[in-house]
């Protein structure tokens, strides 16, 4: 058997499949212990990652990242190095009470990435011959026949249950979490591992790349705790940023008010619009932003401490 079943050379591989059986009673006995833990089951999302769970839950999951099942990301090839970054391996509980594919309708703020059309990480996290796989796991013994994860390039999809697992490339592959009904309750408890693959590399390259993925995860990590479902006014800060970062009208309102802020420099100020003057002309309008920004998301905090209401 292939774990990895599509492949696309924009895109990556992806891997759609159910674990073996013999890891099924380990899937039992990690969601008992893990769903009792879950101080609220109404958040958005509650995450556990590997270094502050506790000591019966980490050998459960050893046994399931050192499984000779996932030999098999190597594809058969000779030269293949594998290795378990388990820094970045997680318990997630999942209940989204509101999401829509249309990203204007909706504020998940610092949760937003999990539902719009996106990639893990693009730009700063694509090596050759270097793929870090990332596959979901599900541990819930409810059926989900509500919630799916798709891969639009390869139009593909796949509603996760029990024991099912989907795997792909992190900085590759172009996915979305769809809650076709949004008003079912369907909460969802799943397990994120993290294999970095890597052909005809030394071990101290790979080394290096396995800390710089740790590095970047820990950084989204914070924003996504921080941001997710904001109190207090710097936690509106972050969530609104993550979710203006993926918003549609970002960049176009972004450009209206340069085109207006350059009128205004142009018939209403000192600063004449010459190249000497393209510094302070871009200091300036990044400072006018940032406060409108800052007053914005005021606005939100003000809201929420005055009527509950994010």
């Amino acid at each position: 058997m292939n774990l990895l079943t599509h492949a696309n050379e924009a895109e990556g591989k992806i891997g759609i499949g159910t674990l073996p059986p013999d890891l099924h009673p380990i899937i039992d006995d990690i969601y008992n212990e893990y769903y009792t833990s879950i101080p609220d089951k109404n958040v958005t999302t509650y995450h556990t990652w590997y270094d502050t769970l506790s000591p019966t839950l980490k050998e459960k999951l050893g046994k399931i990242q050192t499984h000779p099942f996932w030999n098999k990301l190597c594809n058969n090839q000779q030269t293949c190095i594998k290795i378990n970054v388990k820094e970045m391996d997680e318990l997630y509980y999942s209940n989204f009470t509101k999401t829509v594919d249309n990203v204007t309708e909706t504020n998940l703020y610092g949760a937003t990435g999990n539902i719009v059309i996106h990639k893990d990480c693009h730009y700063i996290c694509s090596f050759h011959d270097v793929s870090l796989y990332r596959i979901i796991i599900g541990l819930s013994p409810n059926k989900n026949t509500n919630i799916s994860t798709k891969f639009v390039h390869f139009n593909k999809e796949k509603k996760i249950n029990k024991n099912d697992y989907i795997l792909f490339d992190f900085s590759r592959t172009t996915h979305q979490v769809i809650k076709e009904n949004p008003t079912e309750n369907t909460p969802r408890t799943l397990l994120k591992l993290h294999f970095l693959v890597c052909n005809n590399c030394s071990k101290y390259y790979i080394e290096f790349l396995k800390k710089y993925f740790i590095i970047y995860d820990n950084i989204t990590r914070y924003i996504l705790k921080t941001g997710t479902e904001p109190t207090t006014y710097y936690q509106f800060f972050i969530g609104l940023l993550t979710h203006c970062f993926y918003h549609p009208y970002t960049q176009p309102l972004i450009a209206v008010l340069f085109v207006l802020y350059l009128i205004i420099v142009k018939f209403a100020s000192k600063i004449k619009l010459v190249q000497k003057n393209i510094p302070k002309i871009l200091v300036y309008f990044f400072v006018g932003v940032t406060i409108l920004y800052l007053f914005v998301v005021f606005c939100y905090w003000a809201r929420f401490q005055l009527y509950g209401v994010r």
